[in-house]
């Protein structure tokens, strides 16, 4: 009867032992997927931004030129202003009278 003991005893164990061993080879074949998942989304996260730094780059380009032409019909807009309103003073002093704007 012990001799049965003792070999079941052995076959639970040598059981185990297979057992853990195929735990760990299939644990270590998930890390190897999960660092290969892991390395792909961080090769399209750094893609990613790096596409969308190229858009912020054009698109605050864009706003510089938005914002020099803004500033060049400011311009414009205030010279137009001050050569009007010199006229309309010269005007003033010769008497020649201009209509009023509205606007």
């Amino acid at each position: 009867m012990t001799g049965a003991l003792v070999l079941v005893i052995v076959y639970l164990l040598t059981s185990a032992h297979r057992d853990r061993e195929h735990y760990v080879r299939a644990l270590s074949v998930r890390d190897a997927e999960h660092s290969a998942e892991l390395a792909a989304g961080r090769a399209n996260h750094a893609a990613d931004i790096a596409r969308m730094d190229g858009r912020l780059a054009a698109l605050e380009a864009r706003l510089r030129e938005v914002e020099s032409e803004l500033d060049s019909e400011r311009a414009r807009r205030r010279a137009a202003e001050d050569a009007a309103a010199e006229a309309r003073r010269a005007s003033e002093t010769s008497g020649t009278r201009y209509p009023e704007r509205n606007s």
